[in-house]
């Protein structure tokens, strides 16, 4: 699903002033925070894309198998687990439209999968990586990780947004044709997002896998922020490995992430991390090991004494999202709109812009970044280049010691951005008060107190 809705000033000021209802019959927004989540009342939930939360009856459900497993966790662990995850991993797989359940495995969050992809490849003299800037922070050190233990090369692609989309997807394939143009060299792995984290901007990876594949690449697609948040067509996208969250847009308590590997590449993955019990090697003890066919699914079940009960609460989250939210098109709509005017609100406090991109589907998510009034530089009024990377910090650590608000900044080519996350459980009014929180906040950096301490 892409998201392209964009409505006049109207409907904009009428869904302003009543917030669509759910099936519970309590309307989206701060009721519905107060009667289906376990939110302090004191703590304004502004940030739900970094961590994700769970409702209160997907966390009940999850306390259920907790206090299960801890009844009687020999049988709960050794005996039961295996197959009480088969019909979680079947509903993630049906969501995620994978025909083969068994291409689709659970490790405990995004950077797991993708660490694991990229611990398991045998790169080769020559071979290459390629990305643009803003992947994943964790991901990008452990390219750089491979960098330093494994000479493979890293290609970063520094395009600057906002671009429209058919400029970003020519300049990674460009790069993508100069690299295995030149003798010796190959695009072994291309890396993209359906969603970049920071700033929270979307991705046309739907254009970018079939293209970089056709140069010879394989594709992962870190789509941390996918399942729940926009659809995943895993069937028609073909990607060669793909992971996404259930813990953040989902409602599954954390940690859960769907790893997809389909089974032409799963020979590629041969061990899980850590290695786990059912890893079968080549050879042990000089007899050949065979693989029957179940190997990459049963490796990635138990990979040793953990809590993994959240596994266990898809079905329990899918429940949720549609008996009382009404199902995944109302979420949808609501998050998406309350995220772009709530970032309309606060650019008009903050006195600045929205990032925006004409034939770019950046904005077509629950994210929306608004640029904040600082300015780079050694001036009066201005932040000094020496301490701009303290500034998001400082928002952080004070707005939630006077506030009870955490304000998800960046830093980016000069400028910061505040990410604004939609969701069902937060309105415009919440983002009101925050963007006047944080506009009095940008005034004291202008003075100089993050620095001051």
């Amino acid at each position: 699903m892409t998201i392209i809705y964009h409505p006049d000033k109207g409907e904009k000021e009428e869904a302003m002033a009543a917030a669509p209802s759910s099936n519970s019959e309590i309307p989206f927004g701060a009721a519905f925070r107060k009667a289906h989540f376990a939110f302090s009342p004191r703590y304004t939930p502004l940030n739900h894309g970094s961590y994700g939360t769970a409702p209160v009856s997907v966390q009940r459900a999850h306390d259920a198998l907790r206090a299960e497993v801890d009844a009687a966790p020999d049988p709960f662990i050794a005996l039961e687990f295996h197959d009480r995850l088969v019909p979680h991993r079947a509903l993630a797989a049906k969501v995620l439209n994978c025909p083969d359940a068994n291409e689709l495995v659970f490790v405990p969050n995004a950077t797991t999968g993708s660490d694991t992809v990229l611990k398991n490849l045998e790169w080769e003299e020559g071979d290459t990586i390629l990305c643009y800037e803003l992947i994943y922070d964790s991901l990008a050190k452990g390219l750089s990780w491979l960098e330093e233990t494994h000479g493979v090369k890293v290609h970063i692609v520094r395009v600057a947004w906002p671009l429209p989309d058919d400029e970003l997807v020519q300049a990674m394939v460009d790069a993508a044709r100069q690299i295995n143009a030149e003798p010796g060299r190959r695009v072994r792995l291309a890396v993209i997002d359906t969603i970049v984290s920071m700033p929270g901007i979307r991705v046309p990876y739907e254009r970018l896998v079939p293209a970089l594949q056709a140069e010879g690449a394989l594709v992962l697609v870190d789509g941390a922020h996918g399942i729940g948040h926009i659809t995943i067509d895993l069937a028609s996208l073909k990607p060669d490995f793909f992971v996404t969250n259930l813990h953040k847009w989902f409602f599954v308590p954390r940690g859960c992430a769907a790893f997809y590997v389909p089974k032409k590449h799963q020979h590629l993955i041969r061990t899980t991390l850590p290695t786990s019990h059912k890893f079968i090697p080549r050879k042990e003890l000089g007899e050949a090991k065979v693989d029957d066919g179940t190997a990459f699914v049963e490796q990635f079940d138990f990979t040793g004494t953990d809590d993994t009960t959240a596994w266990l609460c898809v079905q329990a989250a899918r429940d949720f999202r549609s008996n009382v939210c009404g199902g995944e098109a109302a979420i949808q709509k609501y998050s998406y709109e309350v995220a772009q005017r709530s970032a309309e609100v606060a650019a008009e406090i903050l006195g600045t812009s929205i990032m925006d991109c004409e034939g770019s589907c950046l904005q077509d998510c629950f994210f929306a970044n608004v640029r904040l009034p600082l300015e780079l530089g050694t001036g009066s009024g201005q932040v000094n280049p020496a301490h701009a990377a303290e500034v998001s910090d400082w928002f952080k650590i004070t707005g939630i010691r006077e506030s009870n608000m955490y304000f998800q900044t960046c830093y980016y080519r000069d400028m910061w951005w505040w990410r604004i996350s939609g969701m069902i459980y937060v309105e415009v009014e919440d983002f009101r008060k925050a963007a006047e929180v944080l506009k009095g906040l940008c005034e004291r950096v202008r003075n100089g107190e993050h620095v001051k301490g």
